[in-house]
């Protein structure tokens, strides 16, 4: 199935002047950020998007902040599915950002947790191999969090 393009040819509404902040700017910790519709700018998906998390939030915030075209859990693909055809496995990715041809999946569940994602992204790579698929873990959202000077609320 092929995925659908961001077809929004215009930026989406303009967002508040204070949108995005510099990386030199204290934002507040993740858990203060409140899940809202922002305008966001570099969004091409067709519905606003409904986050599952804050995390989830922020990190939209930085793609959109420094203009990366992205979308929101655009596609879903099938990793297994019964002897009726139903659907036992699937997988969906966070984020899209079809400039890099690139999806992105966000998880901020503890290592020890992370085994059954990490064998959903390995069945990804094994049934759609043309895909690029990357996994950021809690470590790698902390370091984005450092390096924006958020700070981790753990």
């Amino acid at each position: 199935m092929p995925l659908r393009e961001c077809t929004r040819s215009q930026p989406g509404p303009a967002a508040p002047s204070d949108a995005g902040p510099a990386p030199s700017e204290v934002v507040g910790t993740l858990t203060q950020v409140q899940v809202e519709s922002t305008g966001f700018q570099a969004y091409c998906g067709l519905e606003p998007p409904r986050f599952a998390n804050r995390t989830e939030l922020e990190c939209a915030k930085i793609l959109d902040y420094y203009g990366v075209r992205w979308d929101y859990e655009p596609q879903t693909f099938v990793l297994e599915r019964d002897e009726e055809g139903r659907v036992v496995s699937a997988f969906t990715p966070d984020f899209y950002l079809p400039e890099q041809k690139l999806f992105i999946e966000v998880t901020v569940m503890k290592q020890s947790l992370v085994t059954r994602k990490n064998r959903k992204l390995r069945e990804v790579r094994r049934l759609y191999p043309h895909l690029k698929v990357k996994l950021f873990y809690r470590r790698d959202i902390e370091r984005l969090a450092q390096r924006y000077r958020l700070r981790w609320a753990s």
